[in-house]
C-alpha cells in the first residue's frame, strides 16, 4: 500500500465496539488503513465478520507485555491511536489483570503517541463521572469523578485512575489526547456476548429477580462514528459524552418484553435482601469451586444505581445523533436470537 495513506491504530479491535468502529471506519474512510491490534493474526482470521474489512491489515501485539510490536515499520506516519481495549468485568475477584490492561496497557498507547507524533482517543465509560443515587442527577463532561460511589468496583476505578494518569502523561509528553465516555453499548454483532450478556441472560429466563435501580445504554453503531471523528477534532476536547437513554432496570426490562415478549422476573427485590443473596451464593459457590447462580456482589451494588449522563458538545462537534431506543433493543435481541440462542458463525 502507498506510503501516503492515512493509517489509524485501533487497539482492542476484535472487540464488539472494536468491530464497529473498524466497519465505520470502512463505509465512511475506505482509503484509511487500519492497524488492528491483536494478540494473534488467528484471532484476527477466526472473525467471519472482518472478512469485508479489506482496509484492515494486521498488528500482532497486546496493549501490555514486552513484546516489541510498537517499533512496526507499518506504524511510520500512524495518524493516530483509537484505544479500545480493556478488561470488563464487574468483581472484586482477582482483578490484577484488570488494573494492568485497563491503566498500564492505557499509559503505554500514551507513550507510543507521543512516539509516533500523532493524537489519541481513549474510550473509557461514563460510570467514572455518571453514578449517583438519585435518576434526577446527570453527569457532563466537566462533571467530577465518583470514586466515593465506584471506588470499591475495580473496573470503574480503574478506568479513573487511568483517565487521570493518561491526562498527566498526555500533558508532559505532548500528546493530543480525547478521552470519549459511553454508556452500556447495545446493538447487533456483540460475538463476545459481553457487552449484551445481560440481555442475553434474559433471554434465555436466567435472572432470578430484579432490583430497583437504573441504567443507560446507547447503541455501538452510533458510537463507532463518533469516536472516529474525535480524533483530532479541531476543538481538541479532553472529554466528548456519548448519552444516550437512561432508564430503570424494572422499565429497560419491560421495554425488552415489549419488543419481543418474554417476560422479565416479577420479584423485585430490595437492595439489602438482594445484596446478601448474592454474597452468600458467592461465598458458597467459591468453597465449591463452581460459578455462582446468582449475580456478583459487585453487580448488585451497581445496579441499585443511576447512570445519567449528559453532552455538551458531541452532537454539534461529532455530529452524534441517537436512534430509538425500541430500534435498538429490538435489533439486539434479534441478533442474539439468531447468533446466540442458535449459534451460528458471526
Amino acid at each position: 500500500m502507498a506510503s501516503e495513506t492515512r493509517k489509524l491504530l485501533v487497539t482492542g479491535a476484535t472487540g464488539f465496539l472494536g468491530r464497529h468502529v473498524l466497519q465505520a471506519l470502512h463505509a465512511s474512510q475506505p482509503d484509511t488503513q487500519a492497524l488492528a491490534l491483536c494478540r494473534r493474526r488467528a484471532d484476527w482470521n477466526r472473525q467471519a465478520w472482518a472478512t469485508p474489512l479489506d482496509n484492515v491489515d494486521v498488528v500482532e501485539g497486546g496493549v501490555t507485555g514486552a513484546e516489541g510490536w510498537t517499533g512496526d515499520r507499518r506504524l511510520k506516519d500512524c495518524a493516530g491511536i483509537v484505544h479500545l481495549a480493556a478488561v470488563v468485568r464487574h468483581s472484586r475477584h482477582e482483578p490484577a489483570d484488570l488494573y494492568e490492561t485497563n491503566i498500564e496497557g492505557t499509559l503505554r498507547m500514551v507513550r507510543l503517541a507521543a512516539q509516533l507524533r500523532c493524537p489519541m482517543v481513549f474510550v473509557s465509560t461514563s460510570g467514572t463521572v455518571g453514578c449517583f443515587e438519585s435518576p434526577e442527577d446527570k453527569a457532563d463532561e466537566d462533571a467530577p469523578y465518583v470514586e466515593r460511589t465506584v471506588g470499591s468496583w475495580p473496573y470503574y476505578d480503574s478506568k479513573i485512575q487511568a483517565e487521570r494518569k493518561a491526562r498527566a502523561l498526555a500533558a508532559q509528553l505532548g500528546v493530543s489526547l480525547t478521552i470519549v465516555r459511553p454508556p452500556i453499548l447495545l446493538g447487533p454483532g456483540d460475538h463476545r456476548l459481553r457487552s449484551t450478556g445481560h440481555v442475553l441472560k434474559y433471554l434465555r429466563g436466567a435472572y432470578p429477580f430484579l432490583i430497583e435501580g437504573g441504567m443507560s445504554f446507547v447503541d455501538v453503531r452510533d458510537a463507532a462514528p463518533a469516536i472516529l471523528r474525535a480524533l483530532g477534532h479541531a476543538a481538541q476536547r479532553p472529554v466528548y459524552h456519548l448519552d444516550g437513554t437512561d432508564c430503570g432496570v424494572v422499565e429497560f426490562f419491560e421495554l425488552c418484553r415489549q419488543v419481543c415478549g418474554v417476560r422479565p422476573p416479577a420479584r423485585v427485590l430490595p437492595f439489602g435482601v438482594a445484596h446478601r443473596l448474592a454474597a452468600t451464593a458467592e461465598r458458597m459457590a467459591r468453597l465449591a469451586h463452581r460459578k455462582s447462580p446468582l449475580p456478583d456482589p459487585v453487580v448488585i451494588e451497581m445496579g441499585r444505581h443511576y447512570w445519567g449522563l449528559t453532552s455538551l458538545h458531541a452532537e454539534r462537534e461529532l455530529g452524534y445523533k441517537t436512534r430509538p431506543p425500541r430500534q435498538t433493543l429490538a435489533d439486539t435481541i434479534d441478533w442474539l436470537r439468531r447468533n446466540a440462542l442458535t449459534p451460528t458463525n458471526s
